[in-house]
């Protein structure tokens, strides 16, 4: 019987074990978004990868836009994300 509880309790620890490292391995992505005025869409590019949302929204600079409301006027943002999305969309094989 009690080599039953022992075994119980190690199967229990090696399924939670992985719980505790999965958040460890998860990061915040900062991206720098330009969309123009007259032309449709929008670009996105790394900037740097983050251990924590914090640390993510902390270094992000403020966000820009030039010659607003004049044709070719330009909007730069940051945006934090994390490391599981892409917002550019999904890659096409």
């Amino acid at each position: 019987m009690r080599l039953a509880r022992r075994a119980s309790l190690v199967v229990v620890l090696l399924l939670l074990a992985p719980v505790g490292t999965a958040s460890a391995e998860y990061a915040w992505v900062l991206w720098l978004q330009v969309s123009n005025e007259d032309v449709v869409g929008q670009s996105f590019s790394v900037i740097r990868a983050y251990p924590t949302q914090r640390r993510c929204e902390t270094d992000k600079p403020k966000d820009l836009v030039t010659g607003e409301g004049s044709p070719g006027s330009r909007r730069v943002n940051h945006v934090c994300l994390p490391d599981t999305i892409d917002p550019r969309g999904a890659k096409s094989k």
